[in-house]
């Protein structure tokens, strides 16, 4: 049996659902799952929930990390949707949270994005090894444009395959076939 990739999708909670972009990660959100891919997110609105409505339409798996500490902080304090097939509750705030988002996936795909977003991107940069994979979808607006750049500045021989690519299915799969051979 194939291995059952984990797929942390980050970007803009801040960007609506339907947007251009919005619309962008929902068709990441669908590539993930039509590849049997456990498609992972922050838990909150915007571009990974847009993601994790695409996984959904096409019958996959999807799981939030919070950083609340259950599902009424979620909600209440976080204003944060609930619709996720599994939500898991850290109460470590938004950066703890990531660091728990990012070391549960194999790959992470980002689009566009703030300091949130950085912050994401340094934690899987340097965990998520050369077995790794990280996506860009490019052209997505936010900080997640200049992820390849700022990956060029820091020389590493161990750091996870960073691929930049402005389709969607495309970019899944380029990711999907990185994670199938280094898991061999």
């Amino acid at each position: 049996m194939d291995r059952q990739f984990k797929v942390a999708v980050l970007g803009s909670a801040d960007v609506v659902e339907d947007s251009v972009q919005g619309r962008r990660a929902f068709a990441i959100g669908q590539e993930v799952a039509l590849r049997q891919g456990v498609l992972l997110t922050g838990g909150c609105g915007g571009l990974p929930h847009a993601a994790a409505l695409g996984a959904k339409a096409a019958g996959g798996l999807t799981v939030a990390v919070s950083p609340a500490m259950n599902r009424d902080e979620h909600q209440a304090v976080y204003c944060y949707p609930a619709d996720s097939d599994v939500i898991l509750f850290t109460g470590m705030g938004p950066k703890g949270r990531n660091v728990i988002l990012v070391r549960s996936a194999d790959a992470a795909i980002f689009i566009g994005g703030g300091m949130g977003t950085l912050n994401e991107f340094t934690i899987a940069f340097d965990e998520l090894g050369p077995e790794g994979a990280i996506g860009v979808l490019a052209h997505s607006s936010g900080l997640s444009d200049e992820f390849a750049r700022l990956a060029t500045l820091v020389k590493r021989s161990s750091a996870a395959a960073l691929k930049v690519e402005s389709d969607a299915q495309k970019l899944v799969e380029i990711l999907f076939s990185h994670l199938a051979r280094a898991s061999h």
